[in-house]
Order: structure tokens, then sequence, then C-alpha cells
């Protein structure tokens, strides 16, 4: 059976996989299709496209701090927080 802290490094893992997956896209679609980041930008599909990364990178937020991420991160070998 698995532990509370073993689950929760497992979430933690996940979600922050969706996060840096989310924050690729959103570098993308400013770099390459030069998608406006501000939010008050005309809609388009790459603004529209960037407004569902930023919620979706929300809701990821919401999760990471909910596991209580910042303390996982300490221990996280690949995490940018540590170079």
């Amino acid at each position: 059976m698995v532990n509370d802290s073993a689950r929760e490094r497992a979430i933690y893992q996940a979600l922050k996989a969706a996060d840096e997956v989310a924050a690729a896209l959103q570098t993308h679609l400013i770099e390459e299709h030069e998608a406006d980041p501000e939010r008050a930008a005309e809609q388009s599909t790459f603004t529209n496209s960037l407004k569902l990364l930023r919620q979706a990178r929300e809701r990821l937020g919401n999760g990471l701090r909910a596991i209580e991420a910042d303390t996982i991160a300490e221990t996280d070998e690949i995490s940018l927080r540590n170079e």
C-alpha cells in the first residue's frame, strides 16, 4: 500500500509535469505564433489558446498548493529551483 507521502509526491510529479507542458505551449504560442500574452489582447485562435493555458496553469497551481508543493520541491532533484 502507498503511504500518504508517496501519494503526494506522485501527485506533485504529475501536476508539475502538466504545468511544464503548459508553460512550454505558452512559450511556443508567444514566440513562434506571436500570440499576444496580454489578457486584454484582441481575440484570435492563439490568444484564446493562451487563455485556456493560463486557466489550466491556475488550476494546476491550486492543486500544487493543496499538496504543499513547496515542501516537496525542496527534495525534487530536477526542479529548476535547485539550479
